[in-house]
């Protein structure tokens, strides 16, 4: 596992993390493509880039408010997590950091996609591509209303003195949906079966579970 230190950050990076990157965009691997291996290098790269961005986003709001965060990545992404305790308030903003974190590099990346100086390069504009498209779309279906998705925290928390039972519920609910629109619409099985593990964790959790990660 590979460990380091960022902004005083400890961070983990499991090798799951790694093979699901590849996972991803494995179609690159049998492209006639002659730049396909510079370009699956190139995605891997945005793809750490993106996903810590977003756990930073977690840990410096979380040092803000006096937490001790340290972050791990792997196969379903990254978690940051604390020793800490925080108000409602403080929770639903940091569970809110990570997606604006999110948000501001795809901001980032449209404006580099202005430069030609910049975006000329076949490598470049795959770059920026992936990175608007992974801190965009990505970032969009992180807030959807399903445990553990920042969406889901920040329900969880706004919930939590009026009716939190009902949080795993609309997270099954949703999931679901998403899961059946992914088939249908998108016809991704890799986003179909994602939200489809969502939806049954957060009917776990209606019965009184734990989230359980797959790996």
């Amino acid at each position: 596992m590979l460990q380091f230190t960022l902004f005083g950050f400890p961070i983990r990076v499991h090798w799951m993390f790694w093979l699901v990157g590849c996972l991803l965009v494995s179609g690159l691997l049998s492209s006639p493509d002659p730049q396909a291996i510079q370009l699956l290098l190139v995605w891997l790269i945005v793809f750490f880039v993106s996903i810590l961005w977003h756990e930073l986003g977690h840990a410096f709001a979380m040092r803000k408010y006096g937490g001790r965060p340290d972050i791990l990545l792997y196969g379903m992404g990254g978690v940051c997590s604390s020793v800490g305790r925080y108000t409602r308030r403080q929770s639903m903003i940091i569970s809110a950091a990570g997606p604006a974190a999110g948000f501001s590099l795809a901001l980032i990346a449209v404006v580099l996609m202005q430069i030609p100086a910049i975006s000329d390069s076949h490598l470049v504009k795959f770059a920026l591509n992936r990175l608007l498209f992974i801190n965009l779309v990505w970032t969009a279906l992180n807030l959807l209303p399903i445990q553990p998705l920042d969406g889901g925290q920040i329900f969880r928390s706004f919930m939590s003195k009026t009716n939190p039972s009902l949080v795993p519920k609309v997270g099954m609910i949703t999931g679901g949906i998403v899961a059946v629109l992914s088939l249908v619409f998108l016809n991704s099985l890799f986003m179909a079966l994602m939200f489809g593990y969502l939806a049954y964790q957060n009917w776990n959790m209606s019965k009184g579970q734990s989230f359980r990660m797959p790996f």
